[in-house]
């Protein structure tokens, strides 16, 4: 007897591989064998995008010489969006019930950024989670191997939701019941929420310590070895040595096999059995993936691409505003790493029809006050910069060598889409949401099919531990070629091109270092 699980992920569109073997030279032509249609047709952003590819939808101007990382005002009307008290982050509680006050006060903006605070922390979207008895079981009884409330995988207690006997962590809110089995749905805060490595909580941070793959097989496999017919055989030897600590637990004490059981008696009684919602291939793929990174469109989610790429999750830093997209000539927010989705509202729109929610009940009016307060979070400063006198030359750097030509637009984010082939990055991306490559988005997803990659915004980059799109180089030393890059792999993972800077003096490259860590 075994448990269908179906997951309400809301990630943002945004991994060791069993061999490390270096991609030799042909290998390396064929990786990088894609076309791309020219364009010149003058027709909207969207259409030029989805139909004639990368080359129509980049004629914005050259960036100009600006100070792209000017600070710009601050619209968080006195929320706290970076503490290393986590109480103080949450507000103090007063997160709850932000939402009712703001109905009864709409202009108020304060109170609508609380509401936007909380629906980011704690909004399902009405989509189907994880069965509570099981994410709760799980979360309780497994404080050495998973840590309590799942924390060793890179999840924060939630302080005020959490009990000494059924501790939670931050990141999931009310799903839609499956059945009649209520569930916890994982919300934006489970991967765009975490401890920076200097020890500050932050709203916005990429979780690039929190290992999804991981804890999903979790969910998914390890538990059901405390399930009658469990069989070692049946499931991917790599999604079992990564849940062994699991495994060897259910082994050692027969009795917690019974709990989980007994636990899960209303879900069984309601209906929901059956086989579990991994393949066997998808459980090695999961084992995979590197902390912080994921294919988001990859089952037991609702929405299946049927091609396997990896995205590392982004920051929700300094999102350019309408105003801001006017003022660079940008004609999208192009948001995700394919730039796909126009506009904030549709990127928040993908949440939920990821997730399987009911998408015509969450429109532009519903989503605004999470939209408001996304828009208003900006990265962290750093507690620690290097000399005035370093950042100033880095600074110059970056605008001499290039990297503004690129990184022009706000915060260091990019004006335009790229070929993948142009920057050498691993080119798996290219066939995101379109497997069968017929140029049309597949599985109900919004936006539309770009084929390219963006330039990512720049700011927060010294509390990063994870560069390129899918994650795969491993600091900053190795993205400017200071410190070697480990032998590349096989896409989806490879950590091949943006080779930019690599060629310049140590001395400069490591001025540019000092600044972009500024930032």
């Amino acid at each position: 007897m075994k448990t269908v699980f179906l997951f309400g992920l809301l990630s943002i569109y945004g991994c060791t591989f069993s061999s490390s073997a270096p991609v030799d030279g042909q290998a390396q032509d064929d990786i990088y064998s894609i076309s791309f249609e020219e364009s010149t047709s003058s027709n909207s952003f969207e259409e030029r995008a989805s139909s004639e590819g990368i080359d129509a939808v980049n004629s914005a101007p050259r960036p100009q010489t600006r100070n792209v990382f000017a600070e710009r005002p601050d619209t968080s009307e006195g929320l706290v969006n970076v503490s290393a008290d986590l109480e103080e982050l949450l507000e103090f509680g007063e997160l709850y019930g932000a939402c009712e006050a703001y109905a009864e006060n709409p202009s108020d903006r304060r109170l609508k950024l609380l509401c936007g605070k909380w629906m980011f922390f704690y909004e399902g979207f009405g989509t189907i989670g994880i069965p509570s008895p099981l994410l709760d079981w799980m979360g309780r009884n497994f404080p050495d191997e998973a840590g309590l409330a799942f924390t060793k995988y890179g999840l924060v207690q939630d302080p005020y939701m959490s009990t000494p006997e059924q501790p939670r962590h931050l990141g999931v809110g009310e799903g839609a019941p499956y059945g009649s089995t209520p569930t916890l749905a994982l919300t934006c805060a489970n991967c765009h929420f975490g401890q920076m490595p200097d020890g500050r909580y932050a709203v916005g941070y990429p979780n690039l310590e929190y290992e999804y793959g991981t804890h999903m097989l979790a969910l998914l496999v390890g538990s059901m070895k405390g399930v009658m017919g469990f069989n070692e055989d049946e499931h991917h030897p790599d999604a079992l040595m990564a849940v062994r600590p699991i495994l060897d637990r259910f082994d050692a004490d027969p009795l917690l096999g019974l709990g989980l059981t007994w636990n899960l008696l209303s879900m069984f009684f309601g209906g929901q059995s059956g086989a579990a919602g991994l393949s066997y291939e998808n459980e090695g793929l999961y084992a995979s993936w590197r902390s912080g990174t994921m294919d988001f469109a990859m089952a037991p989610l609702p929405i299946e691409d049927d091609v396997h790429t990896i995205s590392k999750i982004p920051a929700l830093w300094g999102i350019p505003t309408v105003e801001e997209e006017k003022e660079y000539g940008l004609e999208s927010a192009m948001l995700a790493w394919t730039g796909a989705a126009r506009s904030l509202e549709e990127f928040l729109e993908g949440f939920v029809v990821i997730g399987g929610g009911p998408g015509e009940k969450w429109g532009p009016e519903e989503m605004s006050p999470l939209r408001e307060y996304l828009e208003s979070l900006d990265a962290p400063e750093p507690l620690f910069k290097g000399s005035p006198d370093s950042i100033d030359k880095g600074q110059s750097l970056f605008v001499s060598e290039g990297c503004q030509d690129c990184h022009g637009g706000p915060r260091g984010g990019g004006l335009e889409v790229y070929h993948l082939a142009e920057i050498g990055t691993d080119p798996a991306l290219a066939s995101w949401g379109d497997a069968d490559g017929d140029g049309e988005m597949c599985c109900g997803i919004g936006g539309y099919l770009t084929g390219g990659i963006k330039a990512p915004r720049l700011t927060g980059l010294y509390a990063l531990r994870r560069y390129l799109h899918n994650g795969s180089l491993g600091s900053l030393e190795e993205l400017l070629c200071l410190e070697e890059r480990p032998p590349s792999e096989l896409p989806p993972y490879a950590n091949t091109g943006h080779l930019y800077g690599c060629e310049l003096p140590a001395e400069d490259k490591a001025h540019l270092l000092v600044f972009l860590r500024s930032l």
